[in-house]
């Protein structure tokens, strides 16, 4: 299974890519004349092309740059900067290695051409590496705004300093490029499950399409989008039967059980939603399109996922370097589905009562909550004997490499992973579109575009029902209005630090609602932010702009 990462490995050595600007002929790259004659040569260029998801654990830094984590280590990552206000030239937010890639993608597709191989394959190679710089386009527009739409390889730097395209003209192409191929791609790459691990299939192009057309307000098309990936046979990840250990840990003092069936409703709804991002469930029948890992050896470089060192806490050998804040535990929901209301920050810190035992009040905030708070979230006295007998998460504030904000994710922490050595031995897959997201923006959409209705609430159902959660109660949720807030919840609940809060908050127009200073659980400042309106896009960094004089700092256009 892991094959692909390797032969993407030896590619990235054969294209080269290590040049930091996207202004420079890459010099350590095999010459086209020696290089494109066989197909095998075609498809470890393409595989090189597919570095672009390498790493792709490092969206969840986007949670920290919104309102869901905070990132307290600025030299790992821009999110410190962002969520603070700190933002201008000097930051760059991704714009130059997207370009490397950009290089790549047109590289490739100008030379594919040259070689003996089949043509059916070739035209699938085609259509892969179309759809891989549609979605690296958008991801540029939804940063940036307007952005040079290069469309041909180069052999001089000057040919790229060009004037930015309108976004809404890059995202137009992005989507006339995906359509144009998406019949070339298949369901599959091996038989059975219509998802492949790491290459995108026709369902991928489709979700990728959802997702670029809900984020620009193209609801008719966003929806009819995702009824296409709704019916390519994608299901949320479901454990069908409860082992030993999954019961390991006991919330009979949590969660307030009425009768065994609703007992083993929670439990199923724990592990299904918890294990999904689980090594040994890889592959399973919700993953659309994801970046591949794999096992840690110390002769060579780490190829693990990093959320195994981000998320973790300093006594599972983690750094805690994207928590969950405040804001983000308050949103679950309690467990028949309703709103949770927190107490004041300073009721929380007496009750939690810092450096002794937590009193039962701070205990009565995590009684009968969503089951995703328990399978997403550590919070002080939160136990988990499926990672080790008797482990009970404690905080007592900040030291070493302990969390900023009394709170830890648990999600996208496999237990198999944690028990190694090796800081980045975590080689479960990282979901960067996963079926639940689609069932999201269907929801969303058609909401947007005609209100509720049955498919709509049946799409957030199967979502709620996974979890073990109550289905969306009809009768309260039956406008528009009240359906969104819902929907909107929802998706910061269950895509909680997959990446996706950064660019919701900026499309719904909430940012400077919800982009407020966050405190710990005892009531202390964690980090101080600031939100000004043209936060809402990233500015083209300084080095963009001394190579391209047709950039303008700061941008102020609106990218949504």
């Amino acid at each position: 299974m892991k094959k692909f990462i390797y032969t993407s490995l030896l590619a990235l050595i054969i294209l080269g890519g290590c040049k930091k600007s996207v202004d420079f002929v890459p010099q350590d790259k095999l010459s086209a004349g020696s290089f494109w004659k066989t197909q095998n040569d075609v498809q470890l260029a393409l595989n090189g092309c597919y570095g672009y998801l390498a790493n792709a654990f490092n969206y969840a830094y986007d949670d920290g740059a919104a309102d869901n984590a905070y990132c307290q280590y600025p030299w790992e990552n821009n999110a410190t900067l962002v969520s603070a206000g700190s933002i201008d030239a000097t930051l760059d937010a991704g714009y130059n290695s997207r370009y490397v890639f950009i290089r790549r993608y047109n590289y490739f597709l100008d030379n594919v051409g040259k070689a003996t191989m089949d043509e059916t394959l070739r035209k699938r190679f085609i259509a892969e590496a179309r759809v891989l710089r549609a979605f690296t386009y958008y991801e540029l527009a939804h940063y940036f705004g307007a952005v040079p739409l290069l469309k041909k390889s180069y052999t001089d730097p000057e040919e790229t300093a060009v004037a930015p395209s309108p976004a809404a003209e890059v995202i137009q192409f992005a989507i006339d490029e995906i359509k144009a191929v998406e019949t070339d791609l298949p369901a599959s790459y091996s038989g059975g499950a219509p998802n492949q691990i790491g290459r995108i299939t026709n369902g991928a192009a489709w979700a990728i399409l959802t997702r670029i057309q809900l984020e620009y307000g193209k609801y008719d098309d966003a929806a009819a989008s995702a009824q296409k990936v709704m019916a390519a046979g994608y299901q949320l990840f479901r454990k069908a039967a409860l082992t030993a250990n999954d019961t390991k840990d006991d919330y009979s003092t949590l969660v307030t059980f009425t009768d065994d069936a609703a007992k083993q409703k929670f439990y199923k709804g724990l592990a299904s939603y918890q294990q999904q991002f689980w090594a040994a469930n890889d592959g399973n029948k919700e993953t659309i399109l994801v970046s591949q890992n794999i096992q840690e050896n110390q002769s060579y470089a780490p190829f693990g996922n990093g959320l195994r060192i981000l998320f973790a806490t300093a006594n599972m050998g983690g750094w805690s370097s994207i928590t969950p804040i405040q804001g983000l535990v308050d949103a679950y929901w309690k467990s028949d589905g309703t709103a949770f209301t927190p107490p004041t920050p300073e009721q929380r810190a007496t009750d939690f009562n810092i450096k002794k035992t937590p009193s039962a009040n701070y205990i009565n905030e995590f009684k009968n909550r969503d089951t995703r708070l328990y399978a997403s979230i550590l919070f002080p006295g939160a136990t988990w004997n499926e990672y080790k007998d008797g482990y009970v998460f404690t905080w007592a504030g900040v030291a070493g490499s302990e969390s900023s904000t009394g709170y830890n994710f648990k999600k996208y922490l496999d237990p198999a992973s944690l028990a190694s050595g090796l800081e980045f031995d975590a080689p479960q897959d990282y979901s960067i579109i996963r079926y639940a997201e689609i069932l999201l923006a269907y929801a969303e959409a058609k909401n947007e575009v005609s209100g509720p209705d049955a498919t709509i609430f049946a799409a957030l159902d199967d979502i709620r029902d996974r979890a073990g959660m109550p289905l969306i109660n009809r009768t309260v949720n039956n406008t528009k209005e009240k359906l969104r807030e819902v929907i909107h919840n929802e998706r910061r609940i269950e895509l909680a630090g997959e990446g996706q809060r950064f660019f919701d908050i900026r499309r719904w127009n909430i940012a400077a609602n919800v982009m407020k200073t966050p405190k710990d659980i005892a009531n202390v400042i964690v980090q101080e932010r600031h939100w000004q309106p043209k936060f809402v896009l990233m500015p083209y960094p300084q080095s963009a702009l001394d190579r391209n004089t047709n950039l303008k700092a700061p941008q102020a256009a609106k990218g949504y």
